[in-house]
């Protein structure tokens, strides 16, 4: 009798099925199959078919999948099902935070998830692209349109002044190196180390805000944090995907220069103005016929190519996933390019029910073609908007016609010979390796021990050539930098859930890190032939310097996730970092955090059908930034020889009390869905406080030095973010998905050590202002009886200068966002993303070399002038304009003033996509699972006053304190690019 009922009592049952999209008809790959009673569970196989076997007590099954809702399966005496998911957001999806994962229900911080295919609808070289104009409180600039360059994130403003305020960047738990390394960024754009990555080896990116997220990275989190898991193998037959396009881009607009006649005619006006005679340039000849539209030279249709090779699959013991990537991308302006090759490899293997291993490789090699452009009074852009339109680009001999025999003085060179002879090239290598091991301690305790080691080489050549007029000997720079880092990360995980209503997770950790770098710089003039670049045919070696750095970090860290009955979440963080950057006394600091959130909807009296999702959160918590590039502890210099004999000397003071920046951040937010979430709100309120500002502070001569690194100084950010989804058309045939995004932000410097400090021309650090303060002449606009100029004379001293400069306005966006639009109708989709900003000033100092007509030089014009000038400037007593009138003389322009100070503000269709998936079932006829073809427009269409080529450029882009404190400046910065792309994604 005992044997019979025990063996009644646990008698199996096999269940069978298949898992489709509800969207596609297509089987789910990899879909998650749970026995809530035995706990046994189940992943499909290639075909969507999953088989468990589970006990005859069971009555239901979750079956899961990442991207669509979760779906609960009532057992009947069925053993064969057909179960379909719905696309859409769900709570119990799992998103990837700091060393784990949870579900989107039970979290109180404030973050943000973008999937994989929201990354692959953005053809671009580099993935922070597909984040622009999306994620509600990150700022996203692409400073120019040169092919590989740097772009410029700050998440919830920007909190540093001398420190990067850059997010922290991890791929697969391995933090990458993101910052500019670059020894030519003193005159061109930077190139952008993110670049490295393939998009399309992108799973998905989690953006950490608040505090409560992103301070489990502690002295690392205070500009933020994001997350980038990359693609895994998955259990079933092998997948190979292939995708390619092509892309063909052109400037999206140019300022219109004036030709040879309308040139010569309004010199000639100057002249009548001044009393010089109405022929007073008619010296310049415009009989030849050459009217040179200088944007046709140095301005092409610029052509990309993508190509994307993957396979992933896997048994259940073994998973992998292998890519290549080739890159290539011509720049819209000559001389420019980008080249891209990598490859990928991730490997798991379970070795038993306790033991799991894994690995990644990741090898990536890129060429970049740059050009002396932004920043430069020698670059492309600025020497050809300021081109006489009467002069040739090339003479009769086939040679480079020099500027200065003809007929104006602000043109330093020709810029087609900067584009075509001025070399600037890099050569960037990086490798990515890491190792893992988990071990299954108990069944709710996991310990991971992981190893990784990045290496990156940058090498960069430049040569200006013999006979120019930047150098009639020609000059190189040869420049390497190379680093190496380390990092060891030990972690316990443990997850329990008790009596149903709490669950528990706690995560503690212990990491090593040890960044070491070298780098050398060499410069050489003189060179008898331009046939060769090397620094070895230079006549004379004018410097020669190499430099070694190395830093550690060791960090402890601890959380604890609680969550009772559903209804109320508590999370707990405190990470102890220890930096060898900082002085003695102060090499550790501490970063706790702690966030709450109450689940109003699953509360008993809460009865309201239409309401699906009802969340309040609260954050607060303390994040650190040590990223100042080096390490601040006293060092000696030896290279100090005197009088012939070698010696060593000291090189930096040391601050033993040097410490970390922090900041103090407060979190409130509300997360509301409606109608089963077909619509949802998500809204936060923060407020950022950050002290103890790493900045170089004067200190007493009689110590041998001017200054030395102290903790001084205070910013505050603090803003408005608000995130709306909504499905709302969601028939068979037909959808139309809209998703709105817009972020408000106020910074403003609370404490400084140098109050009204000048920055550059052109900028100031004042308290009570922001970060990116410009600081300029007033101009009171054209006096209407005289069309003289006008300006605030500040100081009452009858002289307009640089003592008449005053603060006019902020380089920081008041104000960003996005508006995300998906259409899908049977086999087509469509996807229309547009990106906007404002509240900003921009200081347009390219209108001050082709709008400047205040005096000439040698009885020369100073440059050519744009056709908004000739229209609109000042002809006759009583006229209103902006513009003065026609002169040779001082005083006119001439200004770094506000006349030149315009709005940033923007909308721009940043991509519209079109795109028809085949069938799946005649496709399988020719042997394959899908395929799709797209036809993709970027940066299409931009409304804006702006009067330059693009509101998102930014001259000063080569370090990080210039991306803080001088952004709103634009010198001849190339703007981006509208591209129009074609190409297919195919699976076989």
């Amino acid at each position: 009798m005992f044997f019979i009922l025990g063996t009644h009592g646990f008698a199996q049952k096999v269940i069978t099925g298949t898992v489709l999209a509800l969207d596609t008809e297509e089987p789910l790959m990899g879909a998650s199959v749970i026995d809530p009673l035995s706990k046994k569970g189940s992943i499909t196989d290639f075909d969507g078919r999953f088989t468990i076997e589970i006990p005859n007590s069971s009555k239901t099954l979750k079956i899961s999948y990442v991207g669509y809702e979760t779906y609960t399966l009532n057992v009947t005496n069925e053993t064969n099902y057909k179960i379909v998911l719905k696309a859409g957001e769900s709570l119990d999806e799992v998103v990837v935070v700091g060393y784990g994962t949870q579900t989107k229900k039970d979290i109180s911080g404030s973050l943000q998830t973008i999937k994989t295919e929201d990354i692959a609808k953005i053809p671009a070289s580099s993935f922070e692209n597909a984040l622009q104009g999306q994620t509600p409180g990150v700022n996203i600039s692409s400073a120019s349109g040169t092919p590989g360059s740097a772009v410029n994130i700050n998440i919830r403003g920007v909190s540093s002044i001398s420190a990067s305020s850059q997010p922290l960047f991890i791929v697969d738990g391995v933090p990458i190196v993101s910052r500019n390394n670059s020894a030519l960024n003193a005159n061109i754009q930077p190139t952008n180390p993110l670049a490295d990555i393939n998009p399309n080896d992108i799973e998905s990116i989690t953006i950490l805000k608040d505090a409560a997220a992103a301070s489990i990275y502690g002295s690392r989190g205070a500009n933020g944090v994001i997350l980038i898991t990359t693609k895994r193998g998955e259990t079933g037959k092998t997948t190979v995907d292939v995708g390619f396009y092509t892309g063909f881009s052109e400037i999206t607009s140019t300022p219109k220069m004036a030709n040879s006649e309308t040139f010569k005619e309004f010199f000639n006006t100057a002249a009548a103005f001044d009393g010089l005679g109405a022929d007073y340039f008619d010296w310049i000849d415009t009989s030849n016929g050459v009217n040179t539209n200088i944007y046709d030279e140095i301005l092409r249709t610029g052509v990309t190519k993508n190509l994307d090779i993957s396979a992933r699959g896997g048994s259940e013991k073994t998973k992998f996933y292998l890519s290549g990537n080739y890159y290539d991308q011509e720049g819209i302006q000559i001389g420019q390019g980008f080249k891209r090759l990598s490859g990928r490899l991730n490997l798991d293997h379970t070795i038993d029910e306790k033991f799991k291993i894994g690995s990644t490789i990741f090898v990536n090699r890129s060429n970049h073609q740059r050009t002396i452009n932004e920043n430069d009074e020698y670059g492309v852009v600025i020497n050809a908007q300021g081109w006489d339109p009467t002069a040739p680009i090339y003479n009769e001999d086939g040679s480079y016609v020099n500027p200065f025999s003809y007929n104006t003085w602000w043109p330093l060179e020709n810029p087609v010979l900067i584009a075509n002879e001025y070399k600037n090239e890099s050569q960037s290598t990086r490798l990515q390796s890491s190792a893992y091991l988990e071990y299954k301690i108990i069944p709710n305790l996991t310990f991971r021990s992981a190893y990784s080691l990045e290496y990156s080489n940058f090498v960069e050549t430049s040569f200006v050539p013999v006979g120019t007029n930047k150098s009639d000997e020609g000059e190189a720079i040869f420049a390497t930098y190379e680093e190496t880092t380390w990092q060891l990360e030990n972690t316990l995980n443990y997850l329990k859930t008790f009596k149903e209503k709490h669950s528990l997770g706690l995560t503690g950790g212990w990491t090593l890190q040890e960044t070491k770098s070298q780098s050398s710089d060499q410069e050489g003039i003189g060179f008898a032939t331009n046939n060769s670049s090397s620094i070895s045919a230079a006549s004379t070696i004018i410097s020669s310097t190499t430099g070694k750095n190395q830093f550690g970090l060791q960090s402890f860290f601890g959380r604890m996730n609680y969550t009772f009955d559903n209804r109320y979440i508590a999370s707990f963080t405190l990470r102890a970092d220890g930096s060898s950057r900082f002085g003695d006394n102060n090499q550790y600091g501490y970063f706790p955090s702690g966030s709450l959130a109450w689940r109003i909807d699953k509360e008993s009296f809460f009865n309201v059908d239409q309401i699906s999702n009802f969340k309040l959160r609260t954050s607060y918590g303390i994040t650190g930034n040590q990223e100042i590039s080096s390490n601040w502890v006293g060092t000696y210099s030896l290279n100090a020889s005197y009088n012939g004999v070698p010696g060593i000397a000291p090189n930096r003071l040391e601050n033993e009390n040097l410490g970390w920046e922090k900041t103090k951040q407060f979190n409130l937010g509300l997360d509301l869905g409606l109608f089963n979430n077909r619509i949802s709100l998500t809204a936060d309120y923060f407020k950022k406080e950050t002290e103890d500002l790493l900045l170089s502070a004067d200190v007493p001569g009689l110590t041998g030095f001017s200054s030395v690194f102290q903790n001084v100084g205070e910013i505050e950010n603090s803003g408005l973010e608000f995130n709306l989804n909504a499905a709302i058309i969601d028939n068979d045939n037909f959808k139309w998905n809209s998703s709105f995004n817009i972020s408000f932000l106020d910074n403003k410097i609370n404490k400084l050590l140098n109050n009204g400090e000048n920055i550059g021309r052109n900028h100031i650090l004042l308290e009570g202002e922001s970060v990116s303060t410009l600081f300029l002449i007033k101009s009171l606009g054209v006096d209407p009886q005289t069309g003289d100029a006008l300006f605030e004379d500040l100081n009452n001293d009858g002289i307009i200068d640089f003592d008449d400069r005053q603060v006019v306005g902020s380089a920081l966006p008041d104000y960003f966002g996005g508006w995300l639009n998906s259409f899908t109708y049977k086999n087509f989709s469509l996807t229309a993303n547009f990106q906007f900003s404002g509240g900003n000033k921009i200081f347009n100092q390219s209108r001050h070399a082709f709008e400047n007509f205040g005096f000439t030089r040698s009885g020369i014009p100073y440059g050519n002038i744009s056709q908004r000038v000739y229209d609109n400037y000042w002809r006759t007593p009583g006229q209103i304009t902006d513009v003065p009138r026609p002169s040779t003389e001082s005083g006119q322009l001439q200004r770094f003033s506000t006349q030149f100070l315009e709005n940033g503000d923007y909308v721009r269709l940043k991509t519209l996509r079109l795109a028809y998936t085949f069938n799946a079932d005649k496709l399988k006829t020719i042997g394959l699972n899908n395929l799709s073809v797209y036809i993709q427009g970027q940066n299409l269409f931009t409304i804006t006053d702006y009067l330059g080529f693009d509101p998102e450029a930014s001259t000063n882009t080569s370090s990080q304190e210039d991306l803080n404190i001088l952004q709103g400046e634009d010198f001849g910065t190339l703007g981006q690019a509208r591209t129009i792309s074609i190409g297919f994604t195919t699976t076989f």
